[in-house]
């Protein structure tokens, strides 16, 4: 039986804030705006790049579709020339992801970043034989809605409900939710725990290495839920995924 990983890529798989904000600035810089610090830019991610730029742009003018489409085409542009100058991925990762693909995890990656910049990205940092399938912004509605998460899924041949998917906002969580998958929040990108946990984590990895402890634990209990699926009396009751609170995290950090 197949189980699949589809991770998020910024502040999940790489780093990528130093470039997005050379990109957003000098876009600003461009139509004459004030600058955005780093605090701003990571604020603004996690819903596309067209809602990084409107954001980005001074509030008077964040209604102004002409201005903003045209800060759109600069931004794109601009991040052309730098997306992968100070990109980096997260220590730890390449070592999880090479664990993973031992353990016979089919893999993929989707972000609601514009298509070409994820696959160069991705193919820069980990090769082009790491990922099962990789998936961009498209004309597909942008996470958290659960059409493109679908999609990946049934490109690396797995069942939606048998996919984890990892990522580091609140938009992944509910991406998870959405489309019927387990979900890890990562503790290192650009949100913070609590949020991820009152989005819904199951998990949460506070290492690239307790990814692979967390899917193997949810592969336990999809096989458990299957095999009690196929007992016809009521009991006993399937054990349910995991659910952190926030109890659990002060716990942890207790320890």
């Amino acid at each position: 039986m197949a189980y699949g990983i589809i991770f998020d890529l910024d502040g999940t798989l790489a780093d990528t804030v130093d470039d997005l904000r050379t990109a957003v600035n000098s876009t600003l810089a461009i139509l004459g705006y004030e600058p955005r610090s780093k605090f701003e830019i990571i604020s603004y991610l996690n819903n596309g790049s067209r809602e990084l730029v409107r954001r980005a742009l001074p509030t008077a003018v964040q209604g102004e579709e002409f201005i903003i489409q045209s800060a759109l085409n600069i931004y794109g542009q601009e991040y052309e020339k730098c997306f992968c100058n100070k990109t980096r991925a997260y220590t730890g990762i390449y070592e999880v992801l090479k664990d993973l693909k031992k353990s016979k995890f089919k893999l993929g990656v989707l972000s609601n970043k514009p298509h070409r910049f994820v696959a160069e990205i991705i193919s820069k940092l980990f090769g082009d034989n790491t990922f099962d399938f990789v998936m961009g912004q498209s004309d597909l509605p942008r996470k958290p809605d659960p059409t493109a998460a679908l999609l990946v899924a049934k490109e690396i041949g797995v069942k939606a409900n048998k996919c984890i998917f990892v990522g580091d906002s609140d938009v992944d969580m509910k991406t998870a939710e959405n489309a019927d998958m387990r979900s890890i929040g990562v503790s290192w990108g650009y949100r913070k725990v609590n949020l991820l946990v009152s989005s819904g984590a199951n998990y949460i990895a506070e290492s690239p290495a307790q990814i692979l402890e967390h899917a193997n634990e949810c592969v336990r209990i999809i096989k458990l839920e299957r095999k009690q699926s196929r007992v016809k009396t009521p009991e006993p009751v399937a054990e349910k995924p995991h659910q952190l609170t926030l109890n659990d995290t002060r716990r942890k950090a207790s320890r």
